[in-house]
Parts: structure tokens; C-alpha cells; sequence
């Protein structure tokens, strides 16, 4: 089902879950009633008055006072204060009995609270009559109450964040559970350890059990993450025993049952995840020996991992288990927590942490940026409700600076796409004439990026066509050329799913793409074909005319042929087009130009034409059978040994017939292929014709069909 969406639609979603618990984290801790003091323990263990707020009801009450009873009607029950009345965390009691008592004291204190009037009475009998607000105003509420807010959705975000890159990875699933968990106990802590004086005693212990269930959680799920990564240590079916065991053990601290306190029930679970954290990371290091990239990976994660939940450990919950008070406070030391999500972030970037690319990170920072946006226009709107004026000017001035400006860059952005499709074809000719040696696959992803935007651009299996896959999750595209099929995921940066409408502008660019590679590959291959026209026509040719003229022994012919053979080279380098000449004119040409060679040699000729009929021959072809004429010639003269060729020409069935024997030695026994009979076979073949090489016996036989 997942897969239908955007890793924007997921993480969109995931905000807005965020969103709603920290909005109701934030509602339970402001409809509460306030008195708009700060307690605190003094030296001998009594509650005393630490700082009071100039505009709450509290404000006459003398600071540094020792606050001895509370009660709400002169005539009522009176309740002393105690210490442990303030305890940031009840986990921190020794036994169940004294967190039952705990709970009730809290339970009789808000009840006291959420009177018309509260009387505080002093250490020295004075008594302060109180008119207690209700809700408290969010200003009250303690920096370390944001802190955590800010430890829990952070905490959220980022292991939805990498959740929705990689839905069907199970790290990444484990990560998002542990970001969860951390929200969990975070959110959960934030209301009840930064209360003023006390909440409903059913509330607190609701979130006291949902914060040992987040933080067992976490634990849990950081065994399975380094049981799975960055190698897989045990099977997948085993993982679900770690939920099943501390989930248990959860389940009897909350009833409390088997356990005799939150040492054992709470705290020591906490130090048995964390030892079982140490020792899978342990494992995998072991591991992961000789694996450089897995190595690395281990180690970032790993160490920032091992700071944050370490430190928090041994700051918090290990001075506990040993009867001392945390030395940092809880809701500070969550700080810590955050620590390993941003270690994940920063990793994603710097060591590709869960197969990231460094894309996934700037979906983040978009994310963050929209998040703080969001919080401006939330701290308008309270401002605006405390004074109007005020609002309303930075509202406009919102608007000025940020809006319209966001506005104008769309705009652009919108126009400039709208004549996108203009360019393509240039585009296009740039990436299918990328002269050799340029990367043409690097064109072709930057086009596509161009185009589609996509996060990621990888090699894909083979098509035919363009198709959608994973429900528009992914595009896939087909190989071009020497181009590799490709696979493009979350389009538009991750904004939409690959649509029809991109499968068609898809098939476009590919079969753009291919003709413009095949019409280059057919240039390329017409220059080619001309390089060996010309290299064949200089040796049948021009090495034909020079192997005559070193043999003739008259001064004025090997004058003659060597003019001839220069004209024959200045039209060899230009490709003088010639107009049509009849079969008569070019056979008597060819007849006398190779009586000439051979008679200089000493070789007779016989040369019979039975049918010549009234045909044109194309320049081209007229061309090539003076090649073809002239090479045979020269390989007579140079290896056969001959003393006489005879040459019969024929005209039927449409084409051209030249039989070419000679008598001399023939084919040897071993064949050698030479230039001189492959240039033979070439120039037919490109006239369309057949050639037959065979011995006569004695001599060599060329049998040559060409259509006319």
C-alpha cells in the first residue's frame, strides 16, 4: 500500500502525526492550573519558593520561603509538602510502595490546585491565599519541556525521514520504530517532569507507563537495528523475541508484579539493552572485518550511538541503580538521545548511512525549512491573539520578504519549464553527438535530471519501452544505443509519482535519442566507408598504375602513366562525380588499359565480349570496375606467374558478368588473405554483386556478377 506514495506524501504524513502528539503533549501540559511559582528543595528538604512570576497569581509570595502545607479551605484537610512532591522523575523512588504513595500525594495535591483558592502555608505560619490560573499561559511552560519536544519530533522526523526513502528495507523500518519510540518516552516525560507542583495522579502514572514502554522500546529496537546492520547477524524471524521480552518485563512494571521497584522493574532492562547494544555493535565490527564501507559505517553509527544512549545511561539511569540522584537532569540529558538521530543525518550525507545518497539529506533540510515556517505562523498566531498591532505588522512584513519572493522564484521556475520542451531536441543532438571520449551516459542522466528531477538514477533490467514500476514509484527506461537501460525513482525530487503523461514525454526522448544515434552512427559510418574507398582506390588504382609504369621501358609511357596516375589521385581525393558512361566506352577503356600493363610484362591478353547491349553505367559503378579490373591485373602481374589472362564479359538476366582466368600457379594451399582480392570482394559486394575466387587448373579464376 505504501508504495502508492511519495517520499513527500509519507514524510508530509509523518509531520502531520508528529504535529498532532506534540499539539496534544503541549495541551495537556497548558490546561493545567498555575500558580506562577518555581519550587525547588531547600538544604534540611523542605519545598521553597525559588522565583516567582511578576504577573501570575503567585506574585506576592516571598522567594526563598520554605512552603510547609498546602490546603484549599481554612476548615480542610491540610497536606505538608515534601520533597519527593518534586521529583522530575518517580522512577528515581525507592519500591513500588513509595511510587504508590507518590501518585496519591500527587492525585490530593492537584486536587487541592484546581480549587477556587489554595492556601500556602509558610515554615514560620504565614499563610498566602492563592487564586490559582487556569490554563497556565505557554510562556510558563520550562525551556526543558521544548527540549523535549523538540528530542521527541526531531528524534520522529528523521527516522521517518529515512523510512520513506527506503520503505522496504528493514533497517530503515527498525530506525523509524526506535524514532517513534523516542518520541514516545520524550513527549511523555515533557509533560510530567515539567509540571509546577502536580498532576492528576492517573495522568502521571499513564505517562510515566508510556514512558518506560518508549524507552524499553528504544532499546529494543537498537538491539534489532545492529542485529540487522549494517550486516545481518540472526535471521529476521528471531527479532520479534526482543518485543516479547521486554515487552513482558514492561508489562510486569507497570502492574507491578515480580519486581520489587523501578530499579528493577525500569532501570535495569534499560542497562541490559544497553549491554546488548554494546555487544551486537561488538559483533558487527567483528564482522564486518575487511569490509572498508561497512566498517565505516559501523563506526559513525556505532559512535554516535554509543554517546548518546551511553551517556544518558551512565548520567541518568546508573546513579539510580546505585541509590544516587541522576546527575544531569532527565529532561536535559534527552538531549543526548538526539544526538544519535542527527548522527544518522550527518551520516546519511558524509558515509551514505541505510544506502542514502547525499539527495536524502537536502530532503531533510526542504523538510526542516517548511517545519520553521510553520513555526513562525504558529508564533504569529499566538502573537496576534496577545496583541493585534504587532501581528499584523510582521504578518505583512512576512509576506513582503518571504512570500512574495517565493512567489516570484516559482514563477520563474514555471515559465522556464514551459519553454523546456523547445530545447529538447538540442539537448538531445548533444547528448547523441558526444565526440568520443565524452562520457555520452553522463549527458543522458543529466538530461533526464533535468526533465524528470528524479532522487535517484540507476541501472535498470532490460525493455522494450518505457514503463512505470512499484506503482510510480520508479520509471524504467529501455537501453539507447550503447546507452544502458536506466531506473529513475520519485520524480520531482521526490514530490510525485511517475505518471502516463511521463511514460509518453519518456518514449519521446528515448526515440528522439535513438535517431539521432543512429543518424550520427550513419555518418560515422559513411565516413568511414569513404576512408576505405579511398585506401582501396589508392592500392588497386594508383598501385596498379605505378606497378605498369616501373615496368615499362619506354621513358615517354612511364611519363604518360605516372600524369595518368596523378589525375587518377586528384580524383581519388576529391570524388570527382562523373556523369554516366556506356558498358562499350568503359569495356574498351578497361580493355585497353589492362592489354597495355600486361604487354609491358610480357603476358598476353585475351579479352572477349559476347553481348555488350546499349547500357549506362552510374559513375560509381564505372569506377569500380576500373578498380576491379586494375587489381586483378596487378595480382597477375605480382604472384601468379602467368603468361596469359583471358577475360570473357557477358551481359544477362541484368547483370554485368566478368570471368578473369589467367594460368598461372593459382590459389596456394593455404590461403593468406591480402588486400588485393579482399578490396576485389569488398567493391562487388558494395555494387550489390557476387564474386567466385577458385583455382582453374592450372591458374586462378575470378567469376564477377554485377547488376546493371
Amino acid at each position: 500500500m505504501l508504495k502508492k506514495f511519495t517520499p513527500a506524501f509519507i514524510l508530509t504524513g509523518s509531520v502531520m502525526v508528529g504535529a498532532l502528539v506534540v499539539l496534544t503533549v503541549i495541551g495537556l501540559a497548558y490546561f493545567q492550573p498555575w500558580l506562577g511559582v518555581t519550587f525547588g528543595v531547600d538544604d534540611e528538604g523542605g519545598v521553597k519558593i525559588v522565583a516567582v512570576d511578576p504577573s501570575g497569581p503567585g506574585a506576592a509570595l516571598p522567594v526563598g520561603a520554605v512552603i510547609s502545607t498546602i490546603q484549599n479551605d481554612p476548615r480542610g484537610p491540610v497536606l505538608a509538602l515534601k520533597a519527593t512532591d518534586l521529583v522530575e522523575e518517580p522512577d528515581t523512588l525507592e519500591g513500588y510502595k513509595a511510587l504508590k504513595d507518590f501518585f496519591r500525594r500527587q492525585r490530593w495535591i492537584f486536587s487541592l490546585l484546581v480549587a477556587e483558592t489554595v492556601e500556602l502555608s509558610t515554615k514560620e505560619g504565614v499563610r498566602h491565599e492563592i487564586t490559582p490560573a487556569w490554563p497556565r499561559p505557554i510562556t510558563s511552560l520550562p525551556a526543558v519541556f521544548w527540549v523535549q519536544l523538540i528530542v521527541g519530533g526531531g528524534s520522529f522526523l528523521i527516522g521517518s525521514w529515512v523510512w520513506s526513502l527506503k520503505r522496504q528495507d528493514l533497517p530503515a523500518r527498525i530506525l523509524a520504530f526506535v524514532g517513534l519510540s523516542t518520541m514516545t518516552f520524550a513527549t511523555a516525560a515533557a509533560i510530567y517532569s515539567t509540571r509546577e507542583l502536580a498532576l492528576p495522579g492517573g495522568l502521571f502514572r499513564a505517562l510515566s507507563a508510556i514512558n518506560h514502554l518508549g524507552a524499553l522500546s528504544f532499546g529494543a529496537g537498537m538491539i534489532a537495528l545492529f542485529l540487522v546492520y549494517p550486516r545481518r547477524l540472526v535471521p529476521t524471524k528471531a527479532l520479534p523475541v526482543l518485543p516479547v521480552v521486554f515487552g513482558t518485563w514492561w508489562l510486569c512494571d507497570t502492574l507491578r508484579v515480580v519486581f520489587t521497584g523501578p530499579a528493577e522493574g525500569s532501570h535495569l532492562p534499560t542497562m541490559i539493552e544497553m549491554l546488548g547494544i554494546l555487544a551486537a555493535a561488538g559483533v558487527q565490527f567483528w564482522k564486518t572485518k575487511g569490509d572498508a564501507k561497512a566498517r565505516a559505517t559501523l563506526r559513525w553509527f556505532g559512535l554516535t550511538v554509543a554517546l548518546g544512549a551511553g551517556l544518558f545511561v551512565m548520567l541518568v539511569i546508573a546513579p539510580n541503580i546505585v541509590g544516587l540522584p541522576p546527575l544531569v537532569s532527565q529532561g536535559y540529558a534527552f538531549l543526548f538521545f538526539l544526538l544519535v538521530f542527527a548522527g544518522v543525518a550527518v551520516g546519511v550525507a558524509r558515509y551514505r548511512l541505510f544506502e542514502l545518497e547525499g539527495w536524502a539529506f537536502r530532503i531533510l533540510f526542504y523538510l526542516g525549512g517548511v517545519l520553521l515556517l510553520v513555526a513562525v505562523d504558529a508564533f504569529l498566531i499566538f502573537a496576534l491573539a496577545m496583541d493585534r498591532t504587532p501581528a499584523l505588522s510582521l504578518s505583512l512584513l512576512a509576506v513582503v520578504f518571504l512570500y512574495l519572493p517565493l512567489r516570484e522564484l516559482l514563477s520563474k521556475r514555471l515559465m522556464s519549464r514551459k519553454g523546456f520542451r523547445e530545447s529538447l531536441f538540442r539537448k538531445m543532438l548533444d547528448v547523441a553527438l558526444t565526440t568520443p571520449g565524452g562520457d555520452q551516459g553522463a549527458r543522458w542522466r543529466g538530461l533526464l535530471q533535468e526533465v524528470f528531477e528524479p532522487l535517484k538514477i540507476e541501472e535498470g533490467a532490460p525493455l522494450a519501452s518505457p514503463a512505470i514500476e512499484d506503482d510510480g514509484v520508479a520509471l524504467a527506461l529501455p537501453a539507447v544505443g550503447a546507452l544502458p537501460p536506466l531506473r529513475l525513482s520519485h520524480a520531482y525530487r521526490g514530490r510525485k509519482l511517475f505518471a502516463p503523461r511521463d511514460v509518453a514525454l519518456a518514449e519521446e526522448l528515448c526515440s528522439m535519442l535513438r535517431h539521432a544515434i543512429e543518424s550520427r552512427t550513419a555518418y560515422e559510418k559513411g565516413v568511414a566507408e569513404e576512408r576505405l574507398r579511398i585506401a582501396r582506390d589508392m592500392h588497386d588504382n594508383i598501385g596498379a598504375q605505378l606497378i605498369s609504369a616501373l615496368h615499362s621501358p619506354a621513358a615517354e609511357r612511364k611519363d604518360t602513366m605516372i600524369r595518368e596516375t596523378l589525375s587518377d589521385i586528384r580524383s581519388i581525393i576529391n570524388n570527382a562525380a562523373e556523369a554516366g558512361r556506356p558498358l562499350g566506352e568503359t569495356l574498351a577503356e578497361l580493355r585497353y588499359e589492362a592489354s597495355d600493363r600486361l604487354g609491358l610484362a610480357g603476358v598476353a591478353l585475351d579479352w572477349r565480349v559476347e553481348e555488350e547491349g546499349a547500357v549506362e553505367l552510374p559513375s560509381q559503378t564505372v569506377h569500380a570496375l576500373r578498380s576491379i579490373v586494375r587489381e586483378a591485373v596487378s595480382n597477375t602481374l605480382k604472384h601468379s606467374g602467368a603468361t596469359s589472362v583471358a577475360v570473357l564479359v557477358s551481359q544477362r538476366e541484368g547483370r554485368l558478368w566478368f570471368t578473369i582466368t589467367d594460368n598461372g600457379r593459382g590459389l596456394p594451399d593455404k590461403l593468406i588473405a591480402g588486400n588485393g582480392l579482399g578490396n576485389i570482394r569488398a567493391r562487388v559486394e558494395s555494387l550489390k554483386g557476387t564474386v567466385d575466387i577458385a583455382n582453374a587448373q592450372p591458374g586462378l579464376r575470378l567469376h564477377i556478377g554485377i547488376p546493371v
